[in-house]
């Protein structure tokens, strides 16, 4: 009799070890999960906050701006180097790329001039950077159009 008390406790034992090893990787899976969960929605704040921040640079482009010669945009605007302005959602620059009747979704044969608006969210912990380069037709007349938008990602 002893010897068989032994051995159910064993295979108890046993069980409860393999139980406990069960829960712990469910709690590890719970725990990555709830940070990927929190890294999706920073992220997707920041794009908000860039979105953001872009509709507000272009609903303010200045009228005196002068016109850029071959001008690139920011080589690096994760880092926020060079002469960037700050609104309420983040940091934007503004560049003239001059006046145009070839830009695209624009009818043919309209003077319009195009600006580049570079912004970059408020938030650190998943920055992100939007691009767009916005059509105003040369009278000064009407609302600026968004002709061309990318996300920029951070290089190496």
């Amino acid at each position: 009799m002893k010897h068989q008390r032994g051995v159910v406790m064993l295979m108890c034992l046993v069980l409860s070890l393999l139980l406990g090893m069960l829960a712990a990787s469910a709690l590890r899976d719970a725990l990555l999960e709830t940070r990927l969960s929190g890294h999706l929605l920073r992220s997707v704040q920041a794009f908000e906050q860039a979105e953001a921040a872009l509709l507000e640079a272009a609903s303010q482009l200045p009228d005196s701006l002068p016109e850029c010669e071959g001008c690139l945009p920011p080589p690096r605007p994760h880092a926020l180097d060079g002469p960037w302005q700050r609104n309420a959602c983040g940091y934007f620059m503004v560049q003239n790329l001059g006046l145009t009747e070839r830009a695209a979704h624009v009818p043919a044969g309209e003077s319009v001039r195009l600006f580049r608006i570079t912004v970059v969210s408020e938030q650190r912990a998943a920055r992100q950077v939007l691009e767009a380069v916005y059509a105003v037709a040369a009278s000064g007349i009407g609302a600026p159009r968004r002709i061309l938008w990318r996300q920029r990602f951070k290089e190496g």
